[in-house]
């Protein structure tokens, strides 16, 4: 029921593509309106159990049905890019959740665990795009479900191990509270943020091409993440007024990636 009532919504021609683009514009001016007046490490704002809330409701819960709808793209098309996709939103799925169940009990874990997810799900945004730019022939039916059971799998080790090696301190400190985000972690978004950058970029080129909704909507999402990653990597104090207007694009990018995936099923252009 959910799936009929959000694909129906995004096809109501009340709804204008540019308002998309109002929210893109409102984290950057926010971002800039923060940065002009000094506020990072300012307001800081961390309830207990919020952090695990929003992750659960738009990284994982929203991850886990694009993952799903992705995953089924995939089987019916061979398309590698869906395959990408829904990669990349299963490793959000695993990472995020223990993100958000012990990011609480240290400010370090939560923030280099972050950082790692967001830099492999930025890096499949980048193979997604290179793919759907350069596109081969989709693979043939009788191998997709063990392809896609076996990377599978692989994503989850994968996402498991890491979690694993940042609880036990293996990686580099990525940040210090009082002192904000260490050089690593900067690199770590900075390369994030390229990759999101140039998918967004490639996305948009095909867009322009198909002027299919799919395209569009996913390009916006990529935008917006990205943005939100600029502000994220800004923080001071864990969970300041920065790092919210970070958080508050990354999730409003999942929104996007929703209504991009909801609208392939009815769109004759998809990835």
């Amino acid at each position: 029921m959910l799936f009929h009532f959000i694909g129906a919504y995004t096809e109501l021609k009340s709804i204008n593509k540019y308002a998309g683009l109002i929210p893109i514009f409102a984290i950057v001016l926010t971002l800039i309106v923060e940065l002009a007046l000094g506020l990072r490490g300012q307001y800081v704002f961390n309830p207990p159990f919020l952090f695990l809330a929003l992750n659960l409701i738009f990284v994982v819960g929203v991850s886990l049905f694009t993952g799903y709808l992705s995953a089924k793209g995939y089987l019916l098309t061979g398309s590698l890019t869906l395959l990408f996709f829904a990669l990349s939103f299963i490793l959000l799925v695993i990472m995020s959740t223990f993100n958000g169940l012990f990011g609480n009990f240290s400010p370090d874990w939560a923030v280099t665990e972050a950082a790692i997810a967001l830099l492999l799900f930025s890096a499949f945004q980048a193979f997604a795009g290179f793919q759907a730019s350069f596109r081969s022939v989709p693979i043939g039916s009788e191998h997709r479900k063990a392809r896609l059971t076996s990377s599978s799998l692989f994503v989850v080790f994968l996402s498991v191990l890491l979690t694993s090696l940042t609880r036990l301190d293996v990686f580099p400190p990525f940040f210090v509270s009082g002192l904000g985000v260490t050089l690593i972690d900067q690199i770590v978004y900075a390369i994030a943020i390229l990759f999101l950058s140039v998918s967004c970029t490639l996305f948009l080129r095909l867009y322009l091409k198909s002027k299919s909704n799919v395209i569009y909507w996913y390009s916006l999402g990529l935008a917006i993440e990205a943005i939100g990653l600029c502000g994220a990597t800004l923080q001071v104090q864990f969970s300041d007024i920065v790092v919210w207007t970070g958080r508050v694009g990354v999730y409003l990018a999942f929104i996007y990636f929703l209504i991009a995936l909801l609208s392939s099923g009815k769109s004759k252009n998809s990835v």
